[in-house]
């Protein structure tokens, strides 16, 4: 028999994608329709089993999909497989690497495309660690979560917010309500423009939190800009509780 995830459902590689498959079955395919030194090549990648299996076998390999969750979820992958340096091994197209391109992906017209600048956003700067808000027109101003420890066993929420343009001392203050209901410690704002000089002080005025675990103070709502993502690699720099990233439910 074929294996599958009915029978394995422990299996540590499961990731909730809803249309993984086993790599033992991947594995099977690759290798009855492959010689060393092939190229695999898979159109619709989606959490990149093809390629995980790819990378093990030591061929080559090319990975397509068409949402950033998927490209963020496939570079965790192979990070926690072999380690950060595999990154230098792996070219990325089609991602925003200075502001021109961000600026396209953020303004295009297809709503969908628009949300995947969001979560492009969101996954950069939290090193694709935070659980993606896909409820379309439902978010309540919200795009993303990140978990974050702040003790033994102990959890806090910070809630993410993306503005592709448009950001004012409103918006800050709109997400400080957001931060409230959502019960979170921290919130970020990441903004395409520059934050004005009424958004710093209305961010200011909501206080500080203070991190026993990390001895140091964070403001509670935080702009980081996209500017600062491209060119100063900008990332959050809380001790991250888990790994948070959740491409779907099983279905």
């Amino acid at each position: 028999d074929l294996p599958s995830f009915q029978t394995v459902n422990a299996s540590r590689e499961w990731l909730g994608y809803p249309t993984q498959k086993p790599e033992a079955l991947l594995e099977r395919i690759i290798k009855a329709s492959t010689n060393p030194g092939d190229l695999v090549l898979d159109a619709y990648c989606g959490c990149g089993t093809t390629v995980a299996v790819a990378e093990r076998l030591g061929l080559n390999w090319i990975g397509i999909d068409i949402t950033y969750h998927s490209i963020g979820l496939i570079l965790k992958r192979l990070v926690d497989a072999y380690g950060e340096q595999i990154l230098n091994s792996v070219q990325v197209d089609g991602i925003p690497q200075d502001m021109g391109a961000a600026r396209a992906l953020a303004n295009r017209d297809d709503d969908r495309v628009r949300k995947e600048f969001e979560k492009w956003a969101v996954l950069t700067y939290t090193n694709n660690r935070a659980v993606i808000n896909d409820k379309k027109g439902a978010d309540k101003g919200i795009d993303g979560i990140v978990y974050f420890a702040t003790g033994k066993g102990q959890t806090a929420r910070m809630v993410l917010q993306v503005k592709s343009g448009g950001a004012n001392r409103g918006t800050i203050a709109t997400l400080k309500g957001d931060m409230q209901r959502e019960k979170a410690e921290l919130a970020t704002l990441i903004t395409m423009d520059e934050p004005t000089k009424s958004m710093i002080l209305e961010a200011k005025s909501v206080g500080v939190y203070e991190h026993a675990l990390m001895g140091r103070s964070y403001d509670r709502i935080q702009i980081v800009t996209v500017r600062e993502m491209i060119e100063q690699d900008a990332r959050i720099d809380l001790p991250l509780s888990y790994d948070a990233v959740k491409p779907g439910k099983k279905g």
